[in-house]
């Protein structure tokens, strides 16, 4: 019966119990399992991956049988060690998410959840320790019912199995139970995953060590292609190429490993002090890039901005390197670098909805990406101190790498405004105070300009005079005093070298509001009843700045704070305890002003789902 290679990711909150329920899985053991480092021993926590297998019969979707060899890969839940984790999901084809039945759902575990979402479909529930629980039937019952609110908000999870189970311990003090229904669950979980062994191979590096007289093995899982003995396979990061002098998967020798093969590959001349981590693959076959595309989706549990120009730790494989975002939109769900890109602030749910979303990633140094990487995009510098909070930002696949951004086409709509100073002849005016005097006008001549009084739009002919003032052609007639509104999209990462680009898209000035016309002059008429006519009721429209309080499990937020609402403090002070309304649809109540720019805080009993970047809008009493 052939062997079938399933990579399972064991996912969940430090001390969850999942090097336990590993070792009550477990009938093979690699190098690297069960805690074998001595700083986990002396720690009681996974500080690193660990590697362990068992095997089962399944039948494919095709009616074929297969022998299922499930490499289990234990991660750390520890909240420091959570690049060590994003490096492991992508690996995983499977995941069973481990929780606590009695302290239920905790921070590494929503993190946890995310990358489980972000690897896989195929996923179980593990709820572990019920024999902790002192009215289990109860306590199981009501712990199930949580865990099926978290996951309800969650596409791919949301009737994933849930299996009860106790892992034991490894004193033999505590006795399984359920593991043998886990299995069974397990089994009719099972899928084939598409494998191919075409193309040159990608093979990640978790672990490297000498052996002794031997020489030295790295141990990995093959990503992309396949690898066979005597094959010639490069290591980019130390700049070699060695021959594969031996290929063995949990102590088998084979011939020939292939993708989603966990494979262990022996070399002779190489330093294992020298390599940890990495990539290795067919020589030449993979380059260093510096600036990667991707496509953008958000993790709904991320409370913080994300604000283009800012950085962020971007994780692929099991490498995390810091770089600089920039998010913008596309005409096109596919990316072009060659269309005409729309520049985003920052990162809003409602703009990943209504249209794709990308993000440029420049990255501090040069790392290997492969064409088909997942990219994980994360906030590492939160403290792990902080309480409730969800470092992982977003992620998606790369679309595209580049050397030079002046390839990319990224436009950001920027605005002047001037004032008309005098006309000339006709329609001909000067306008001042809309460029400085050393301004390049060369670059401006030819784009239009809007009247912000009567919406007659005029073309700007060059410079007047050596002050910054220019000439423009009006389609109507304008008055000294009318200010004007310059409107353009300037090209991001422009060649300095070139001349710049601006572009005025069709649309961009819109007509202005008709000005109330001045009532008419009437004769003094008697007094009559008039019926009272109750008003329309104001309203007020700004953006979700932060999220405050403790996130629930279901993702919802008690306090937001609102920026863009109102003006001044004595603005939001009138509006104090007047009703709220997500763009979602959560209702809350005006609490509180916050700070002195106009900010307020916004209360909602029943909790919001709204994000960073969300709209929402305060009505009248």
């Amino acid at each position: 019966m052939t062997v079938v290679n399933i990579n399972v990711g064991i996912l969940g909150h430090v001390d969850s119990g999942k090097t336990s329920l590993v070792r009550s899985l477990s009938t093979h053991l690699s190098t690297a399992a069960l805690d074998k480092n001595p700083q986990s021993k002396a720690r009681g926590i996974t500080l690193d991956l660990g590697f362990s297998s068992l095997q089962m019969p399944f039948t494919a979707s095709d009616g074929v049988p297969y022998t299922a060899q499930l490499t289990l890969v234990d991660c750390p839940g520890h909240a420091s060690l959570i690049k060590t984790v994003i490096g492991g999901a992508h690996i995983i084809d499977m995941a069973l998410l481990v929780v606590d039945a009695v302290k239920g759902i905790q921070m590494q575990t929503i993190e946890s959840t995310v990358l489980a979402e972000i690897a896989t479909s195929h996923v179980v529930v593990v709820l572990n320790k019920v024999d902790l629980l002192t009215d289990r039937a109860a306590q199981i019952a009501a712990m199930i019912k949580s865990i099926r609110t978290f996951l309800a908000s969650s596409p791919r999870l949301a009737e994933c199995p849930i299996v009860p189970v106790a892992a034991g311990d490894a004193d033999g003090l505590r006795s399984p139970i359920g593991i043998d229904a886990l299995l069974t669950t397990i089994q009719e979980q099972l899928y084939l995953p598409q494998r191919s062994s075409a193309g040159p191979l990608c093979y990640a590096i978790d672990h490297c060590f000498p052996l002794r007289g031997k020489g030295t093995v790295l141990t990995g899982t093959v990503l992309a292609g396949a690898v066979a003995v005597n094959d010639t396979i490069a290591i980019p990061i130390l700049g070699t190429e060695k021959k594969v002098k031996s290929l063995q998967m949990f102590h088998a020798n084979v011939e020939r490993a292939v993708q989603g093969d966990r494979v262990g590959i022996r070399l002779h001349g190489l330093d294992a002090a020298a390599l940890e981590r990495g990539l290795a693959i067919t020589p030449k076959s993979l380059a260093f890039v510096r600036n990667l595309v991707m496509r953008v989706h958000p993790v709904r549990f991320f409370s913080l901005a994300s604000e283009s120009g800012a950085k962020v730790h971007v994780t692929v494989g099991h490498t995390t390197v810091l770089a600089k975002m920039t998010f913008f939109t596309s005409p096109s769900a596919v990316f072009s670098a060659t269309d005409e890109h729309r520049y985003l602030a920052a990162l809003s749910a409602t703009d990943a909805r209504e249209s794709p979303v990308f993000a440029l990633l420049q990255l501090e140094r040069e790392i290997l990406c492969p064409s088909f990487s997942q990219i994980i995009c994360s906030r590492l510098d939160t403290t792990v101190t902080q309480a409730n909070v969800c470092r992982i930002a977003f992620h998606g696949p790369l679309v595209h790498t580049c050397d030079e951004l002046s390839g990319l086409h990224i436009g950001k709509v920027k605005a002047r405004h001037g004032v008309v100073e005098k006309r000339l002849d006709g329609n001909v005016a000067v306008v001042k105070e809309l460029f400085a005097k050393e301004t390049n006008l060369d670059i401006f001549k030819g784009l239009t300009l809007q009247n912000e009084r009567t919406g007659a739009l005029g073309t700007i002919d060059g410079a007047f005079g050596k002050t910054g003032k220019c000439r423009v052609q009006f389609a109507d007639v304008v008055a000294p005093g009318d200010r004007v509104e310059l409107k353009f999209t300037k090209i991001l990462f422009q060649d300095k070298t070139l001349a710049h680009r601006l572009r005025q898209a069709p649309g961009l000035y819109t007509a202005p509001e008709p000005a109330t016309a001045a009532p008419p002059t009437t004769k003094p008429i008697a007094p009559i009843d008039v019926p009272v006519v109750e008003r329309e009721k104001r309203s007020w429209q700004g953006i979700i700045e932060r999220l405050k309080g403790e996130t629930a499990p279901d993702g919802r937020n008690p306090l937001v704070i609102a920026t863009g609402l109102f003006v001044t403090v004595e603005e939001a002070a009138a509006c104090l305890h007047m009703d709220a309304v997500t763009e979602q649809g959560d209702r809350g109540v005006v609490e509180s002003l916050f700070g002195k720019a106009g900010k307020v805080r916004i209360h909602f009993e029943f909790g919001t789902l709204a994000k960073v970047g969300d709209l929402v809008t305060v009505f009248e009493k």
